[in-house]
Parts: structure tokens; C-alpha cells; sequence
């Protein structure tokens, strides 16, 4: 045969592959399209079709549009009802009594987390909160209960919560002092940051000592949130991301190289506590019990205790303990400046409950203040905490919504922020409004089973009792010693304080500076 013919044999079968690759393509494509619109367990549930058939419907409002899904999906329950198809495979509900039926104890039957989603934290099945089966999830969680535990959080206000409140206030008094503005948005975060690192830490970031306090540890883990939806949607990215030399993501995005100089930082410190277990250096690389050491001496097996688990578990402690406290000190500090009504009931309260400033209230001193208390209620359901929804799935068993029985296997979902902005349960739900948990003991008990920030069931924020304690100690010092020199500077709500986004937390405007504010009184544009 000669070479001409071996050629044009070799053309032909070309375009022969090349046409049983692309009709073979095709035909997959259009049998995952009935499939998903006519065979699928779920293909009988309403909803949209455009999302029932493809992920792209999501990405474009998630991605494309930066974190606009939350909004659309609400505009899908007007439309179709309280139950919907949001995804080619998972199923959202629009109903605050159902709440706690999805979202149970172990008790009650086995969840598991939606592998898909849990890839927009840049890692899946390596921290407790990322993992997916139910009882190695609760395998993992085991050594935490007790050091978040109300106890451990209470015997450590005064010693650690508070002496870095202190910090934070002796900073404000030299910007009180030089009637200069100060970002508290960058002040929160390095103040939250501060303390989660030495709850849970040997060595603590100290974030309150940098001068200007510490802008970029902020935008490391916004940007990471921002990121969240994009590595939902290809989840190779992020291994691939960690693949690449560490100069290539300076060059391509300096906040993304921080971040993960900050995780080869933490697989260092890692990787040294683990060298050192079990000997008398330990006690040294660890002087104070923290979250590392109950991690290092609880009953989890030795393979569940390798450097590698003990990184995943700082990233998602410092992500977790940076921005939703931050971000509800931002929320709480704007509304009690910007209604003059609610900061003289709260200035009143402080002042008779702590006569003299330097000689604070302890946690359950604090818990006593009703309006405090409604405060911080109130700043938690306006910010709105985790934002992004947290899919569930019953492995064993189907679950019952009306008419509808949801198959065993299916990812189910909920929109904290539909529960919090319900105005059937919180009227004029734009609107800050403490009162509306008044009386604590009777109208706050009732709302307090809508106050979702926290999650709940076996997979509840285990970090609970710690955030509120950090928003009760901050808000009461913070406002005792400034609140009657402390005003607004540039700052409005609906650029600066406002959920615009929902990139897993809650994000305002691309334009906001953040929340700033100055002392009685300097040049500047002041509140707006």
C-alpha cells in the first residue's frame, strides 16, 4: 500500500474518531438532559427548567453576577412554591417551621453534607466542618464540644476575651485622643482574629499591635469568600491552585498568594506540634490550654491527628472566627451610632450597670442586660451570619415536606436569610429594631427559634457561645468608654453595611471603604 493511501486511510479514520466523539457527545448530552427532566428521582419537583437541567443557571448568578443566587432563588418560591428544584440535584425549602426538621440532631437520623458544595471551601472531608459522612463528622467534632462548651467560654471571658477587648479599647483611646478616624471594619477583624487565634492556638497573630491595625489578613478571607462559588462550580481549581509555584498566584492575585503563604504557615506550626507531642517541649510550644491541645490529646485515632488535619482544621477556625464576629460588630457598632433612640437606651443601660468602665461585667453580668442582649439579637438577624445556604442529606431514609416525599440521597437546602427577613415572623424586617425581642423572657424566647445564624442540629456553628461572647464583651466596653464621643465618618448603610452579596458570608457593595468612625468632632464629610 502506498504512502498516499496509508495517508488518506489515516484522514479518514481522523474524521471517522472525530465523528464518533462528537455524536457520542451529543447523545450524552441529550440523554443527561431527559434524564434530568423526566428520570431523575427529584424531575417531578417544581421549579424553573433552566435549572433543573443545568448547573450554568447558578453559576450566573453566583458567579457571573457575584453572589446573586440567594435573591433569585426567593423570586423562585414566589413563582413555584415553597418547595423547588434550585439545581440539577438538590431541592430548597422556603419555610421557617421547617427549619429544624431539616436541620437535626443525630438523634433524630443521620445528614450528611453535598460533596459539590462543600468543594467552595478549597478543601473537602479534612476539618470537621467540611466533612461529609455523619459519623466521622461527629468523630471529628467530639474534642471541640467541651472547649466551645457555655462553661469554657464563660471561665475564659475575663482572662482572654476581655484583656483583648482591652487592647482594642486602649487603641481607640489614642484615635479618641488624636480625633482621627479609624476603619472599625479592619479593627473588628484583627480584634476577632486576635482572639480565635489565641483561643485556639499556641501562638496567637496579634493583629491588634500592627499600627494601622491589619487590612490585608481581612482581605485574604474576603477574598477567599469571593472565590467560594467559582470553586464550587470547578472544584480542580483550588488542588490546582496548590500546585502551582507560589510566584505564579503573587502575579496573578497577590490576596490568593497570602493566603496561602498563611496556610504554609499554619502546616509549619503544624508539623512542629507534632514533632513534639508527647515530649517537654510541648508544654512549651503550648503554655496555655488551647483548641491544639485538646486536638492533640483527645481519643480521635492517631491517623486522624497528622499535620495536614490539623492545618485544615486552623483554616476553617481562623476563616470561621475572623469574619462572621467581625462582620456582626461592624453591623452592630453602624446601627447604634446611626439611630440616636437606640444608643441613648443602650448608653443609659451601660452607664447604671457599669457605674465605672474599668472595672468591666463578666459574661453572665452581661447576659443580665436586656437591652444589650436585644441588641446583639438584633445585629445577628439584620447581618444574617453564615448567609450562603448548607444543604443536608438523609442517607437512610426520605424526608416529608407536605405532599412531597424527598428521596434518601437528595441534597435539601435552606436560605437563612428567608427566615431572617421574613416579615411574617419580623415585621419591617429591613428596619433595626430591638424592641422587637422585648421582653427577653417572653417576645425574645419566641423569635430566638428563628434566629438561624448559628445553624443547628448536629452540625451547628460549634463556635456559638464564643461569637456572642465576643459581641457582648466588645459592644459593652467599646460603647461605655466611647459610645458618647463616637459618631459616624463616611459611612452609609447601603454601601457599607448592607448583604449585597451572598458569597457564603455576608458581602456589601464592591464600592464600601467599610465602617468608619471618629470622636466628637473633626473635618470631613461625617455621617452620611
Amino acid at each position: 500500500m502506498s504512502p498516499f493511501t496509508l495517508s488518506l486511510l489515516d484522514s479518514h479514520f481522523g474524521w471517522l474518531v472525530a465523528l464518533i466523539f462528537g455524536f457520542s457527545l451529543i447523545g450524552y448530552t441529550i440523554y443527561g438532559a431527559i434524564w434530568r427532566l423526566y428520570i431523575s428521582p427529584i424531575a417531578h419537583f417544581p421549579g424553573p427548567l433552566f435549572a433543573a437541567l443545568t448547573f450554568w443557571n447558578e453559576f450566573y448568578y453566583d458567579v457571573y453576577l457575584g453572589g446573586k443566587y440567594t435573591w433569585k432563588i426567593a423570586e423562585y418560591h414566589e413563582r413555584y412554591g415553597p418547595i423547588i428544584r434550585i439545581n440539577p440535584y438538590e431541592i430548597h425549602i422556603k419555610d421557617p417551621n421547617f427549619y429544624d426538621t431539616l436541620y437535626v440532631f443525630g438523634s433524630k437520623g443521620k445528614t450528611n453534607k453535598w460533596y459539590w458544595s462543600m468543594r467552595m471551601f478549597g478543601q473537602q472531608d479534612v476539618a470537621a466542618f467540611d466533612t461529609l459522612d455523619h459519623d466521622k463528622h461527629r468523630m471529628r467534632r467530639e474534642p471541640w464540644n467541651p472547649y466551645y462548651s457555655k462553661q469554657s467560654v464563660s471561665r475564659l471571658q475575663p482572662l482572654l476575651i476581655q484583656a483583648i477587648v482591652d487592647k482594642l479599647c486602649d487603641r481607640l483611646g489614642k484615635y479618641q485622643a488624636a480625633r482621627n478616624p479609624v476603619v472599625m471594619t479592619h479593627a473588628f477583624s484583627s480584634l476577632t482574629t486576635d482572639i480565635i487565634s489565641e483561643y485556639s492556638f499556641p501562638k496567637g497573630y496579634k493583629l491588634l499591635d500592627k499600627p494601622e491595625f491589619d487590612s490585608e489578613h481581612y482581605n485574604v478571607w474576603m477574598e477567599l469568600s469571593r472565590v467560594s462559588h467559582i470553586l464550587k462550580q470547578f472544584g480542580w481549581l483550588y488542588p490546582l491552585l496548590m500546585s502551582m509555584p507560589l510566584w505564579v498566584i503573587k502575579i496573578a492575585n497577590p490576596l490568593m498568594y497570602s493566603h496561602f503563604r498563611e496556610q504554609e504557615t499554619l502546616l509549619e506550626q503544624a508539623v512542629e506540634i507534632s514533632k513534639q507531642r508527647g515530649t517537654s517541649h510541648f508544654k512549651e510550644l503550648t503554655p496555655r490550654p488551647s483548641m491544639m491541645e485538646a486536638f492533640m490529646n483527645s481519643d480521635l485515632p492517631e491517623f486522624e491527628k497528622t499535620p495536614e488535619r490539623i492545618q485544615g482544621e486552623a483554616k476553617i477556625v481562623i476563616g470561621a472566627g475572623t469574619l462572621t464576629t467581625a462582620h456582626a460588630l461592624k453591623t452592630a457598632t453602624y446601627h447604634v451610632l446611626a439611630n440616636p433612640n437606640i444608643h441613648a437606651r443602650l448608653m443609659q443601660e451601660l452607664e447604671e450597670e457599669i457605674p465605672d468602665p474599668s472595672l468591666p461585667l463578666n459574661l453572665r453580668g452581661l447576659e443580665q442586660l436586656p437591652y444589650l442582649m436585644a441588641v446583639m439579637y438584633e445585629t445577628l438577624r439584620i447581618f444574617g451570619g453564615t448567609s450562603h445556604r448548607l444543604q443536608r442529606i438523609f442517607p437512610d431514609r426520605a424526608l416529608q415536606y407536605r405532599d412531597f416525599a424527598i428521596p434518601p440521597g437528595t441534597p435539601i437546602s435552606m436560605s437563612p436569610l428567608h427566615i431572617l427577613y421574613d416579615p411574617s415572623i419580623f415585621p419591617d424586617p429591613q428596619k433595626f429594631d430591638p424592641d422587637r425581642w422585648l421582653p427577653l423572657k417572653s417576645e425574645g424566647q419566641r423569635l430566638l427559634k428563628y434566629l438561624v445564624v448559628f445553624g443547628r442540629g448536629s452540625r451547628a456553628c460549634v463556635g456559638k457561645e464564643l461569637g456572642q461572647a465576643e459581641i457582648l464583651t466588645t459592644l459593652a466596653n467599646m460603647f461605655r468608654k466611647f459610645g458618647r464621643d463616637m459618631i459616624l465618618y463616611e459611612t452609609n448603610r447601603e454601601r457599607d453595611i448592607d448583604t449585597v452579596y451572598d458569597v457564603f458570608n455576608p458581602l456589601p457593595s464592591r464600592e464600601s471603604n467599610g465602617l468608619m468612625v471618629s470622636f466628637n468632632k473633626i473635618n470631613g464629610n461625617g455621617q452620611t
